[in-house]
């Protein structure tokens, strides 16, 4: 089945998840993918103009909710994951392919599904039996938002299975 084709917006943020190769671990320890991850982040921030509205590592794969207001996503996303892969090949000393194929993106155009997806990607760790709540997982920028003790609490509320089951879908009915 071809892929289908990238839509590139400046109105719309997207939602981006990557895997790594074999979905095995990174490698390397989390600690230096999030610090990769961060570097990247920061860089591509101001060499993209885009801005990140929700981010977290897992052991074998990343959430991102991004939004490019020059529409750039392919660009943007051609550097976070070439220069990842590069740094955590170099530091592992492998050879072999980091991410086990393109990355994934569903376009967010409503509202109510912007926040369903920001749940859902602060979720993941909550969801993997990881943490209690969603601000303790050390590799999530959710402690660097802004959001009100309400806003955390409805983040820490458990997403219905139907949710979790349509947020995937849309992320498997695009990629790149």
């Amino acid at each position: 089945m071809p892929r289908k084709k990238l839509i590139r917006s400046d109105q719309f943020p997207y939602h981006v998840t990557s895997r790594s190769n074999n979905k095995e671990w990174f490698y390397i320890p989390i600690e230096c993918v999030w610090s990769y991850c961060n570097t990247l982040l920061n860089e591509g921030k101001i060499k993209f103009n885009v801005q990140i509205d929700a981010f977290v590592l897992m052991r074998n794969h990343y959430h991102l909710c991004i939004r490019t207001p020059e529409s750039n996503i392919d660009l943007f996303m051609r550097y976070f994951n070439k220069n990842l892969a590069q740094n955590i090949a170099r530091h592992a000393k492998r050879i072999n392919r980091i991410f086990g194929g393109p990355y994934k993106w569903s376009l967010i155009t409503k509202e109510a599904y912007y926040l369903n997806v920001i749940r859902y990607i602060y979720q993941n760790p909550l969801r993997a039996n990881i943490v209690d709540f969603c601000e303790q997982y050390p590799y999530s920028d959710l402690k660097e938002q802004k959001f009100s003790p309400e806003m955390f609490n409805w983040i820490n509320k458990t997403i219905s299975k139907r949710e979790v089951s349509l947020t995937s879908k849309n992320l498997k009915k695009y990629q790149i």
